[in-house]
């Protein structure tokens, strides 16, 4: 993925933008003045671009300090070569060519070519081949274009070997340096200021060299200031992106380089496009010379090869992020389900007893306020209240590991003599209730002697050890909408009947005008112990 760092000036780049500005003015005086001094300005421009790259690289200590040493040393040629230039035209006589400008220059594209291999090395992160397959097309596709427009048109020409090869040079050098900027353009992911003024120079300066180049192949005609102003405003551009403050922040290699977005893949397919559509509008006449065709046919071989693999970099690129999509759902919902199931476990802590597994009071008053709040004549209910009788004596002399464990068998026992649809809960300590469903008072009792009578038999515990225990048992029939509040109310204090009249056995709650008959009846059919 691609960011771009442009922030906005700042006091440490007041120097970047004066320099831009004060080269901007001598470009101006360069096109208003006829004098033969004009001449000079381009030299004064290239040369300051050295000491102006000496400077940002003082200044701002880039990370790698070779490739801008580079760029500066190319620079001292380049505006010794505009040196020799301006003085033969101040003083109107014909450049020597091949020269020793021309050699300079060369020798300054060549370093150029170094500082630009170098500050490539410089970047941190792992290059991919999709984004140099890119930088591959791009260049064979201009490649092509410079074959056809400035290359072939040369070789037609009358030039000798040496000044032939010495005209081919300067495209030859300008692909190479068209490779650099491609590759740097279409592999970087983070562009700062200082990144993108640097690309400006390459871009406006292999502008200026394909313009001028060209036109001196196909006769065409044009003013000689615009590649001269070309070519001072890419040395600008390049003495700016030295002296900017961002040259000091590294530059990564972009992520997800397989990634071809839709702009990318209609140039690419264009460059791909370019060999073909010179062919068939016979372009300089190019059909008719068999080895133009042929070099030609060549580059748009190699470009459908690049083209070829870039899309299978890019399937699987596409076949790598549906895997990852697919895993990445495989995950959520791995956790949906794991965050479900723990949703679950903390409901069912957050309503059960964690020792015995049974309902706690938050679901036993939630069970309750739905269940009496459908009670009637004709579907009543029943709470039962029990408190274990004796249970602190075998917390005391037998430990609370046995006591727990005792529990635990309570709660069994209590599970195995109730009905599926009922609630048994455990409310702390000893304490149990038992919340019983379309039963009336008669049902009731009987369902409460018949819990009462599951303590006869002893419970076995673990290491041998035996213990008999019974239970009170505080009993409420309701048969009416009534509060939970008041119903358990109504069943402790049936409870607390129930221990202070000795203990395992039943209570229940009744009004006064009910109680005498049913304490006779109640006592009937209580069992207690032998």
């Amino acid at each position: 993925m691609r960011t771009v760092d442009v922030r906005l000036p700042s006091r440490r780049n007041a120097a970047a933008w004066a320099y831009v500005a004060a080269g901007t003015a001598m470009i101006v005086l360069y096109l208003l003045t006829s004098a033969t001094a004009r001449y000079m300005l381009p030299v004064m421009i290239s040369g300051s671009v050295v000491f102006a790259v000496l400077a940002g690289v003082a200044r701002n200590r880039p990370p790698s300090a070779l490739p801008w040493c580079l760029f500066a040393a190319a620079m001292a040629p380049f505006a010794a070569a505009d040196l020799i230039w301006g003085l033969y035209q101040a003083h109107d006589v014909e450049v020597p060519f091949p020269g020793v400008a021309d050699m300079l220059y060369l020798g300054t594209y060549v370093l150029f070519t170094a500082g630009l291999v170098t500050l490539a090395r410089q970047q941190s992160g792992r290059l991919h081949w999709a984004g140099l397959l890119d930088a591959g097309i791009v260049t064979l596709g201009f490649g092509t274009l410079t074959w056809a427009f400035i290359i072939a048109p040369y070789l037609r020409s009358e030039l000798s070997a040496w000044p032939l090869a010495v005209t081919i040079a300067y495209p030859v050098t300008d692909l190479v340096l068209l490779s650099m900027a491609a590759r740097l353009m279409l592999t970087t992911g983070t562009h700062t200021a200082s990144f993108l003024l640097c690309l400006g120079w390459l871009v406006i300066l292999l502008a200026a060299d394909g313009l001028y180049y060209g036109t001196l192949a196909t006769g065409t005609t044009i003013p000689e200031d615009v590649p001269e102003v070309g070519w001072m405003v890419s040395s600008l551009l390049l003495g700016a992106a030295a002296l900017h403050s961002s040259v000091a922040r590294p530059t990564r290699v972009a992520r997800d380089q397989e990634r071809l977005s839709r702009s990318r893949l209609t140039i690419l397919i264009a460059l791909t496009l370019m060999g073909p559509l010179i062919v068939l509008v016979n372009a300089g006449g190019i059909r008719d010379r068999p080895v133009n065709v042929t070099v030609i046919v060549g580059m748009m071989a190699s470009l459908s090869l690049l083209l070829v693999l870039r899309i299978a970099f890019l399937a699987r690129y596409a076949q790598g992020r549906a895997a990852e999509a697919r895993t990445q759902a495989h995950a959520l919902a791995n956790s949906l389900r794991e965050q479900e199931e723990l949703q679950k476990q903390l409901s069912y802590q957050a309503t059960h007893d964690p020792l015995t597994g049974l309902a706690n009071r938050a679901l036993l008053n939630e069970r309750l306020e739905s269940a009496l709040a459908r009670c009637s004549g004709t579907s009543a209910a029943g709470l039962l209240l029990l408190d274990l009788d004796g249970f602190k004596d075998v917390n005391d002399t037998l430990g609370h590991p046995v006591g727990d464990e005792l529990l635990v068998d309570v709660a069994q026992r209590l599970m195995s003599r109730v009905r599926e649809q009922d609630i048994v809960a455990r409310l702390g300590g000893d304490e149990f209730a038992l919340l019983v469903e379309g039963v009336d008072v008669i049902t009731l009792r009987d369902y409460a002697l018949r819990i009462l009578d599951s303590f006869t038999d002893p419970f076995t515990l673990a290491r041998g050890h035996t213990v008999r225990l019974s239970t009170s048992i505080g009993a409420r029939s309701v048969a009416e909408p009534t509060p939970p509040t008041e119903a358990l109310r109504d069943a402790d204090a049936a409870l607390y009947r129930a221990k202070t009249a000795g203990k395992n056995q039943v209570a229940f709650f009744e009004s006064a005008k009910e109680s005498a008959s049913t304490t006779a009846q109640l006592a009937r059919r209580t069992r207690r112990p032998p």
